[in-house]
């Protein structure tokens, strides 16, 4: 065996190894969410400035739902205002706690007030973090916006909801009401005031008889 066929073999072996290393990093990268397993942990930082670390929360809630979207998609705005109308028209009897992750790039200082204007006006209560560079969307395996994902108090994956499908968005609230054993709630009627009928006054006036 020659001297170039050796080093073509080296070659072929090396590229090969390599091969089977981004697999199996592939592999083991795809793996870290999964349902009925752990939920990736992250740090990012909020619209308000701070920074929200997903250990920070376990234990803490029954529910925790990360909503993954992005301000300039249309389904997400009305997911994220389906959200709100459902839990403004429910009672919860268990804690929990929503969470936006906005997927949206390059967000500027502009972007992040009229971001804050959006939430103020639609009276939206949910706090938002940033993720801008796509590194927990990333970790999240998000490719469908918006994404609803449901961890339980140990932040073990519960359920997954990808897009805004009628079908989806009823799963979703089913879900959630059966978790949470939430009850719509009732709007109270006015009571009807009782009408009392006054009788009637004669005002006829008898002559004297004499």
């Amino acid at each position: 065996m020659t001297c170039f066929e050796n080093k073509k073999r080296c070659c072929f072996i090396l590229i090969l190894t390599i091969i089977l290393l981004i697999s199996f990093c592939s592999i083991g990268f795809s793996s870290t969410f999964k349902t009925g397993f752990p939920a990736p942990t992250f740090n990012l930082k909020t619209i308000e400035g701070d920074y929200f670390n997903l250990k920070d929360q376990l234990e803490k809630q029954k529910l925790l739902i990360l909503y993954f979207y992005s301000q300039d998609n249309d389904d997400s705005l009305t997911g994220v205002k389906k959200l709100v109308e459902y839990f403004e028209d429910h009672i919860i009897q268990e804690k929990y706690e929503v969470f936006l992750i906005n997927t949206q790039e390059k967000l500027q200082e502009k972007d992040i007030e009229l971001m804050k204007g959006y939430l103020s006006d639609n009276k939206i209560p949910f706090p938002i973090i940033l993720d801008n560079q796509k590194k927990v969307s990333g970790l999240y395996n998000i490719d469908t916006l918006p994404t609803a994902i449901f961890l339980d108090n140990n932040l073990v994956v519960k359920r997954v909801y990808p897009g805004l499908i009628s079908k989806q968005q009823t799963l979703m609230f089913q879900y959630v009401s059966y978790l949470l054993a939430s009850e719509k709630k009732e709007i109270p009627k006015k009571e009807k005031k009782e009408v009392v009928e006054e009788p009637d006054v004669c005002t006829c006036i008898k002559k004297p008889s004499f």
